[in-house]
């Protein structure tokens, strides 16, 4: 989606996501049905009175960037459903944090985008069954960590100075005949195999991670493996047994 030179940015080239998964297994989820999207930058500022000057001197400390997210509610979307389950379960605490990655396809870098991702806080503002929305605040958290975005097929994958996502693929047979409907669970997360018996994580360079399988279609059959993610190894061969 690389954009010519000349091209207005619209709406749709600023696009935001929200991680459902775990930090070191991401499953980001792309809001789409929200009515608005303004990223406020809430610029911190110190006032300085120098003697030399007669007037004092405002310096930009820090930004607290935030954003207000009028979802509309369509059952079944992604987006709405994760904010109705933190919306219903009355979300605090841990429970409230969640990560935020915001992709600029506006700004590309090779055959990537100039991305943030940063920890957040959700605060869930009202549902307004009226006008079909929920609305939740997404608070920045800490340091925004600033980096590039690969996005395949809607799929982002996050890379920066501190850390490199990438797509992961655990493939389950039975001896050599690929296993459709296995579950595999990777770092929290948990995914059915596909007719080819793949199921796809992200997963970030360096980390250490335990990836477990099962199948049950009478006699249940499992595997495990504990393995350190290399971007140069993009395939885990899990044989259930």
């Amino acid at each position: 989606m690389a954009l010519d030179e000349g091209t207005m940015i619209k709406k749709y080239h600023v696009a935001l996501f929200v991680n459902s998964g775990t930090p070191t297994v991401p499953v980001w989820k792309r809001i789409q049905k929200s009515t608005d999207n303004t990223i406020t930058m809430n610029a911190e500022t110190k006032t300085f009175d120098y003697i030399v000057d007669e007037s004092p001197t405002d310096e930009v400390d820090r930004y607290k960037p935030s954003l207000s997210q009028p979802i509309t509610m369509y059952k079944g979307n992604e987006d709405y459903e994760f904010f109705f389950d933190k919306f219903f379960s009355q979300a605090v605490g841990d429970d409230a944090h969640a990560e935020i990655l915001i992709v600029f396809y506006g700004a590309d870098v090779a055959t990537s985008y100039k991305a943030w991702k940063s920890s957040c806080v959700l605060i869930l503002d009202n549902m307004n069954p009226v006008e079909s929305t929920i609305t939740a605040n997404i608070n920045f958290n800490g340091t925004t960590d600033k980096g590039t975005a690969a996005v395949t097929a809607g799929v982002p994958v996050f890379s920066s100075a501190t850390q490199t996502e990438f797509l992961l693929t655990v493939n389950c047979k039975e001896v050599t005949t690929n296993i459709e409907g296995a579950s595999v669970m990777l770092g929290g997360v948990t995914k059915l195999t596909d007719a080819s018996g793949n199921a796809v994580f992200s997963v970030i360079d360096g980390q250490t991670y335990t990836v477990g399988a099962i199948y049950d279609d009478g006699s249940a059959i499992e595997a495990s493996d504990v393995f350190e993610a290399d971007t140069g190894t993009t395939t885990i061969n899990l044989v259930l047994a």
